[in-house]
């Protein structure tokens, strides 16, 4: 058999399986000679998806994982009441992949339907001054059109871009006849009639990918539109269109490892990946090495260009490798003494162009108005600068600007958890961003093989993004390495 799957086959078998997922038929389709090993770097979803695919097979597996835990860049704050997300919050029944894994391992479900109202309305604050919802549509500071005046600030772009968006499939935005979207997220809303004064109220105080609306793409937001798009068009009336796992979301990637006919091997931090004619081998830095007939390799492109690898990658993959990067974000996850959001007579949640430009009340306690804990979202620049700081004054710095717009927050918060995904040396940042130039540039090579070493990780799924495209690229690396064994 050949190979690999070239990046259009992959695309077009992904594509042809529409929500379903490759791990039930894969096993029908082919099957390993007998013997094979493969060690697979990285236990988060698109690591497990693609050792559980294998083994299923007859391959045998081994998974390696730098962190003590399994997940990846999905955690659960399993310390605060109701297991917060500190990546990977919410998906929905669309997530085949994902809500197969947790059905087929036994995860429980949670519907968030009683608590969705809870998160809709969130307090406006700008230049360290409330602005009431109501006084919004004529308020001074308010630069949308006249017929979008009632729309709040964290609201009017994602509409303007799912309105104007031409890619008709998810999977349309690595297609070359695309590549002349592949500028600016900034030049093309310009280009849509938006105004700077919007796009820096709408997008860059509260930016979604990269740090401001011109370094990441309009190519990979109009994906992200078309995605959310297919997401919402496959949901069954009278089902949550949001679903959490119980116990957390870190319950789906832990049972999935607890299927694996072998042990995870934590801390093994890995320094090189060699590929010669018939072996593969993964170094470690306390000096373990595992040989195998094939490697696997999940870790995203700020981690993997640490790492040597021989022979060397070239062309388009070595420059994927060397410039894609990922989110800078950072979360804090507090407890409230007391709530101080009824001494102030606001809701707990609030949008800001300040340092914490996302203030949400978690509902995850015995009834849905309870406020179970507060997450505070600091991205783009202001994640950057706390990324410069001790973690003891980033902390602070949170707290005293939450308490600089709601007074009687004062004394109130304690952070219980903090997490910069920039600073976790296994992630070095959270979801791909892609910026302009980068996806005509490279999209269709990153995933590609090199020597006896493949590629996965949300960072090269075509058809879906997040948790799903995690899920999506571990299938199709595992039916990669399954084409060669």
């Amino acid at each position: 058999m050949s190979s690999t799957l070239t990046p259009l086959s992959r695309r077009r078998f992904v594509q042809a399986l529409g929500a379903g997922t490759l791990a039930a038929s894969a096993p029908g389709i082919l099957r390993a000679q007998k013997g094979a090993r493969v060690i697979v770097i990285g236990a988060g979803l698109s690591g497990l998806a693609a050792a559980l695919v294998l083994q299923d097979a007859g391959v045998k597996v081994k998974v390696i994982e730098g962190r003590q835990r399994v997940g990846g860049r999905i955690m659960s704050i399993r310390s605060l009441p109701g297991n917060p997300e500190a990546g990977g919050t919410s998906f929905g029944p669309g997530y085949a992949r994902l809500v197969n894994a947790a059905k087929t391992y036994n995860v429980g479900l949670v519907e968030l339907t009683p608590v969705l109202r809870y998160y809709g309305t969130r307090e406006l604050f700008l230049d360290g001054q409330h602005i009431p919802l109501n006084e919004w549509p004529d308020h001074p500071r308010n630069p949308f059109p006249t017929d979008a005046r009632k729309t709040p600030p964290w609201r009017y772009i994602a509409g303007v871009t799912a309105k104007a968006n031409p890619l008709k499939t998810t999977d349309a935005w690595v297609d070359p006849a695309n590549a002349g979207l592949d500028i600016s997220y900034y030049d093309w809303l310009k280009a849509q009639g938006q105004s700077d004064a919007i796009i820096d109220l709408a997008y860059n105080i509260e930016p979604t990918h990269g740090s401001s609306a011109h370094d990441v793409s309009a190519l990979m937001m109009m994906q992200v539109a078309s995605f959310i798009a297919a997401q919402r068009s496959l949901a069954v009336p009278g089902q949550s269109p949001f679903l959490t796992a119980a116990g957390g979301n870190q319950s789906i990637p832990e049972a999935m490892a607890g299927a694996l006919n072998q042990e995870i091997e934590f801390g093994r931090n890995v320094e090189s990946i060699r590929s010669e004619n018939d072996l593969a081998e993964v170094h470690c830095a306390d000096g373990t090495i595992y040989k195998a007939d094939y490697v696997i390799c999940s870790v995203p492109c700020p981690v993997l260009r640490r790492i040597h690898m021989e022979p060397l990658l070239t062309g388009a993959q070595a420059r994927a490798v060397q410039t894609l990067d990922s989110q800078i974000i950072n979360q804090a996850h507090m407890r409230a003494k007391t709530p101080f959001w009824e001494a102030d007579g606001k809701a707990p949640n609030m949008f800001s162009d300040g340092l914490v430009c996302n203030l949400v009340g978690e509902h995850k306690g015995q009834t849905p108005a309870e406020v179970s804990s507060l997450t505070a979202w600091i991205r783009g620049h202001n994640a950057a600068l706390l990324d410069q700081m001790p973690e003891a004054d980033a902390k602070a710095a949170i707290i005293a600007d939450i308490e600089r717009l709601r007074p009687a927050a004062k004394g109130q918060l304690e952070i219980v958890e903090y997490k910069s995904w920039y600073r976790d040396p296994f992630s070095s940042g959270d979801w791909a961003v892609w910026q302009p130039g980068q996806i005509a540039g490279f999209a269709n090579a990153v995933a590609q093989p090199n020597g006896r070493v493949h590629f996965c990780g949300e960072h090269t799924a075509v058809s879906n993004r997040g948790m799903e495209g995690a899920m999506e690229s571990g299938e199709r690396v595992a039916l990669e390495v399954l084409n060669r064994t």
